[in-house]
């Protein structure tokens, strides 16, 4: 059966009573709803069986489903949203590649009526796979690639009864994992590649970081809230600092790699065999490179990319390469690559 990705969430949630304003202590919710709870924003629905979702405090909330429950979707952020909101998330989402379900930054706007999606993580069922929907290319933001689809919605739910209206999803690649997760969700890159588009937003009603689950088990502890130092952020960050983030794994472990700018290391990391990433901000500008320093035995460094306050700058796209294995020298090429093979260095410019 087709993962629905919630669409009767909606019908479920008009004319639901709020609960009161602000609630102190944690309120566990097992029946549709939508209110305030500590300064946020939240929805809960289900159409069926035991899912849960627990308001905590400040923008936390937990949940937990198992498969009896057909349907269901909740999570906590604002109302009305913000195309200029800077969106930090952080906690676990324990689901896995075999269970139907969702992380994202979901929500709606009116004139025009669209529901749109920042897919961050998903299980089987990627929710973007709509019949007939129309892609629109990606585009790069908070250190990863978003793929864009429009999809039609005919006579369906929605905060305005039944509609018809269009769906905008950006989907995270690579999808964030499972377990402990966190991240940020610049929303102004989104809303802005849309609008290049054609894809125009209109009048922001509800903007929630939403966990749903569909015939599934699962549970989250999610804590969302407005800004972060990294990601493509710089609110909180000093005056010229920039957050770098480099995605980067070993082939055998224990590999060494470091960032420097101007010459100067910035920061030194050790690797392990899963691509991941290694983030730290600095202040210092000039040229920038990436180097592997430790080389010996089967070791071998592959470095995806780096970011530079969200703007990425991919491996491959490098002429400076002086650690890749090429014409039967390390250094022996032009660059062009992702690997180290040997001691060298991939250059990306200047900061």
């Amino acid at each position: 059966m087709k993962f629905t990705t919630g669409k009767t969430f909606f019908g479920g949630l008009i004319g639901a009573a709020a609960l009161c304003a602000s609630v102190a202590s944690a309120q566990t919710l097992s029946s549709n709803s939508t209110g305030t709870n500590n300064g946020f924003y939240y929805t809960f629905w289900k159409d069926s069986g035991s899912a849960t979702m627990t308001l905590q405090a400040g923008g936390r909330y937990t949940s937990q489903w198992n498969s009896g429950t057909n349907n269901w979707v909740g999570g906590k952020g604002w109302n009305p949203g913000s195309s200029s909101r800077v969106i930090s998330y952080s906690g676990s989402y324990n689901v896995n590649d075999s269970q139907n379900s969702y992380l994202a930054l979901y929500g709606w706007t009116r004139s025009p009526l669209i529901e749109y999606y920042v897919i961050e993580s998903y299980g089987s069922y990627n929710p973007s796979s709509c019949a007939g929907g129309t892609d629109y290319g990606s585009f790069q933001s908070d250190g990863a690639t978003y793929n864009v689809r429009r999809c039609l919605r005919t006579q369906q739910p929605s905060i305005d009864g039944t509609q018809t209206f269009y769906q905008y999803f950006s989907v995270r690649t690579p999808k964030k994992g499972f377990g402990n997760i966190s991240g940020t969700i610049t929303f102004a890159n989104h809303a802005n590649f849309w609008a290049s588009k054609g894809l125009n937003l209109g009048a922001h009603n509800y903007q929630v970081l939403a966990t749903e689950g569909y015939q599934s088990n699962g549970s989250s502890d999610i804590t969302v809230s407005e800004g972060s130092s990294g990601g493509g952020s710089s609110s909180s960050a000093p005056s010229g600092n920039k957050t770098i983030v480099v995605r980067a794994r070993g082939t055998a472990g224990g590999e060494q790699i470091r960032l420097k700018v101007n010459n100067t290391t910035v920061q030194t990391w050790t690797l392990s065999t899963t691509m991941s990433n290694y983030t730290v901000s600095t202040s210092l500008s000039g040229g920038s490179l990436v180097e592997y320093f430790n080389d010996s035995g089967n070791r071998d460094v592959q470095v995806d990319y780096i970011s530079v306050n969200g703007s990425v700058r991919q491996s491959e796209a490098q002429s400076y390469n002086t650690g890749v294995y090429q014409n039967g020298a390390c250094g022996g090429g032009n660059g062009g690559s992702e690997w180290m093979h040997c001691n060298g260095a991939i250059g990306y410019g200047n900061l």
